[in-house]
């Protein structure tokens, strides 16, 4: 009897060890489970965040530049953000065989929404016809700086900022735009804006 009762009371024991055993296997089975998706979830997050990173990255890394005129492809081409000139042209499938490439500073850095007009010889020498002519008006998108320097009150300066305005902020749309050129207020514009054209 004495026998019985102690086999019993190890088998009852092995059995709380056993079920002991079973139970922590199971938390600890669960537990990894929830943290592999805790991970799972962590990375997926993580790995979202960087692509959404790298879009914003990319996108802003990009510029859009409408390429007008003598090319051979005219269109909005996008460009790396440090692009030239010369790069929305080669977009642009190139210059056409009438193209006066010496008319725009295509080293120049382009900005995004920049317009670039390339002009034909044709409308060059239009330009530089009307410079010799009193009587004649100076487009200020195609003009050469002798051609601006030939308007009144225009010095190599002056003409210079024209230049550079176009070239960064693209083609004048109106005649008195030429009045946010640095230097060039009202005054100078009412003696200019008879003699010149867009």
């Amino acid at each position: 009897m004495a026998m019985d009762a102690r086999s019993k009371r190890q088998k009852r024991h092995r059995i709380k060890i056993l079920v002991g055993v079973v139970i922590v296997g199971a938390l600890v089975a669960i537990y990894g489970v929830k943290s592999y998706q805790k991970n799972e979830l962590l990375l997926s997050k993580s790995a979202a965040s960087s692509e959404q990173e790298t879009s914003v990255e990319s996108s802003s890394s990009k510029i859009y530049v409408h390429v007008t005129g003598a090319v051979n492809q005219p269109g909005v081409y996008q460009l790396k953000a440090d692009a030239r000139g010369i790069d929305a042209v080669n977009a642009a499938r190139g210059l056409t065989g009438d193209a006066d490439g010496d008319a725009v500073n295509l080293a120049a850095k382009l900005k995004d929404g920049q317009k670039l007009n390339i002009p034909t010889k044709t409308q060059t020498q239009q330009v530089q016809t009307a410079g010799t002519s009193s009587q004649a008006k100076v487009n200020i998108n195609t003009a050469t700086k002798e051609q601006l320097m030939a308007l009144p009150g225009i010095g190599e300066v002056l003409a210079q900022n024209i230049i550079d305005y176009r070239t960064k902020n693209g083609a004048f749309s109106d005649p008195s735009q030429i009045k946010n050129v640095n230097r060039i207020g009202d005054k100078l514009y009412e003696q200019l804006k008879d003699l010149i054209i867009v």
